[in-house]
């Protein structure tokens, strides 16, 4: 893992493989990226059954860098919603070859960049529960901190309470590579109390609590094949309404593989089980897929879904996607 100057980072971190660069001098550089994403979903759920397109989490944004010095980057990001225009991330901040990148401003968690073995598109669970922390998912106030060598790399984040209007929330993961073996550990902590709807039990009830915390723990190993690859992940949540007589614990694990079958298409699944103490007493789900991409900036997709919840009736869903990224 080769250590990057700041502007490579964000790139990495936005999904900007092919960027516009609509501005660059000696010193500075400014990109225009997106994603979209579109794909039409078919289900079986009651109430849910007839065929929908969706736009899934399209987005556009702008890169900045500027090369302050020999070893010193300055860099700045915004980043919007192509639904409804919402403000994804919005952030300025310093890069450095050998301590590491630091931004301060609206970021997304950690948690859902670093993920875990999930090679899904559409219908994944993240490791996470409670929704990604619920109407939480964005940082608003945060400070990020990011380095990476050779051998492993860092990444951590702190949201300020800022008198209780912000989650407080606080996150760090480590990685290192063992060969062919990937790995890494880290987790999240949440204390809440703005009064935000989660859903820690996945049940589809939300819950709303003025005093709320979270934590999240989660260990990744990734074995790659040649252009394949096989993981694990194992995730531990667990959420407590300090102000109600609410309290929900779980352990999920989370296997997935994919595989080039034939130049430029590969076939992929995950298999993920949760197992609550509260009244969703288990949760599996299964996904099956296969792509096609044509390039770094196109791709196709055919995604089924199975997924099979205490309390619930099982459900089967497909969606044909493709999406473009400049």
């Amino acid at each position: 893992m080769k250590k990057t100057l700041l502007a490579l980072a964000v790139m990495a971190a936005a999904g900007s493989a092919n960027a516009a660069e609509v501005y660059k001098t000696d010193d500075a550089t400014v990109d225009f990226y997106g994603q979209l994403r579109e794909y039409v979903e078919f289900s079986d759920v009651d109430g849910d059954d007839d065929a929908k397109i969706d736009k899934s989490s399209s987005r556009w944004g702008v890169n900045l860098s500027y090369q302050a010095a020999q070893d010193l980057a300055v860099l700045g990001n915004v980043e919007m919603a192509v639904e409804g225009g919402d403000l994804r991330t919005h952030y300025i901040g310093f890069s450095n070859d050998s301590y590491g990148t630091v931004t301060f401003g609206q970021h997304n968690p950690l948690y859902d960049d670093i993920y875990g073995a999930i090679y899904a598109y559409n219908y994944d669970m993240g490791p996470y529960a409670s929704e990604g922390f619920g109407d939480n998912f964005y940082q608003s106030s945060s400070i990020n901190y990011q380095i990476s060598s050779d051998a492993a790399w860092l990444k951590a984040q702190y949201n300020l309470p800022e008198n209780d209007s912000n989650p407080e929330m606080g996150e760090a993961y480590v990685g290192t590579a063992f060969g062919d073996l990937a790995v890494h550990v880290g987790g999240a902590f949440m204390s809440d109390k703005t009064g935000a709807e989660t859903d820690p039990d996945l049940s589809g009830i939300k819950n709303v609590s003025n005093d709320y915390d979270a934590t999240y723990v989660e260990a990744t190993a990734e074995y790659y094949i040649g252009s394949g690859v096989i993981g694990l992940t194992y995730a531990y949540n667990k959420a407590d309404a300090n102000d109600q007589d609410f309290k929900v614990e779980s352990n999920s694990f989370h296997l997935g593989a994919k595989f080039e079958v034939v130049e430029k298409t590969s076939v992929y699944g995950n298999y993920q089980y949760w197992d609550f103490d509260g009244d969703t007493d288990e949760t599996q789900n299964i996904i099956l897929g296969v792509d096609h991409i044509f390039a770094k900036w196109a791709r196709v997709y055919a995604e089924y879904n199975f997924k099979s919840q205490e309390g619930k009736d099982d459900a089967n869903k497909l969606a044909l996607g493709a999406r473009v990224y400049w």
